[in-house]
């Protein structure tokens, strides 16, 4: 559950940004600076995905989003992944989804406001910060569980190793154990008497 109230926390703070640049920059294009050298504040009005990709198709990203949103909030719901860092990525990019979808929903694109200055870049917003470093952690998440998977699975054949060699001795052991009581205390066999 807390990484559902992240995820709504995200969504508030970055629907708050939208505003709040938006109030001030009242036009499309126009800029004011942010953090000099790094970041201006730039109002774009983004009609497609990251890059402009898909412009004008909101119905179709709209649902893309719907049904990504709803895997990873069952997911969540559902305690699944089981670590945290999975957990997290999920949270990340579920906040991120929800706010961008906001804007295209109630306003028919997305608000895009921060515009890196030592760089050419797209301008992109808090919800498209959330989806990168979310896509990150998912894919370093990935990266570490297959590391663990293979591990264990090692561990695993190394124990069936084990287990095996120890019931060859103790097959051997009681093989020796047998004979010896087939053998008779004076190591002469008494089968070999008859």
């Amino acid at each position: 559950m807390p990484y559902l109230f992240l995820s709504l926390l995200l969504v508030i703070l970055d629907q708050w940004c939208k505003s709040a640049v938006t109030a001030r920059l009242a036009t499309e294009g126009s800029s004011a600076p942010f953090l000099p050298g790094i970041l201006r504040l730039t109002l774009v009005h983004n009609y497609g995905a990251s890059w402009g990709i898909l412009s004008g198709q909101t119905t179709l990203l709209l649902a893309i989003t719907g049904v990504v949103c709803l895997a990873i909030l069952t997911a969540l719901l559902l305690g699944k992944p089981a670590s945290r860092l999975g957990r997290l990525s999920f949270a990340l990019v579920l906040g991120g989804a929800v706010g961008n979808a906001l804007d295209r929903f109630l306003q028919g694109y997305v608000t895009d406001m921060l515009d890196t200055v030592f760089m050419d870049f797209p301008v992109f917003n808090l919800a498209d910060c959330c989806i990168t470093l979310g896509a990150a952690l998912l894919f370093l998440w990935v990266l570490l569980d297959e590391k663990k998977s293979r591990e264990q699975k090692r561990e695993g054949s190394r124990k069936r190793w084990e287990q095996s060699r120890n019931r060859a001795r103790s097959d051997a052991a009681l093989r020796e154990e047998t004979r010896r009581e087939f053998a008779g205390e004076d190591g002469h066999d008494d089968l070999s008497d008859r």
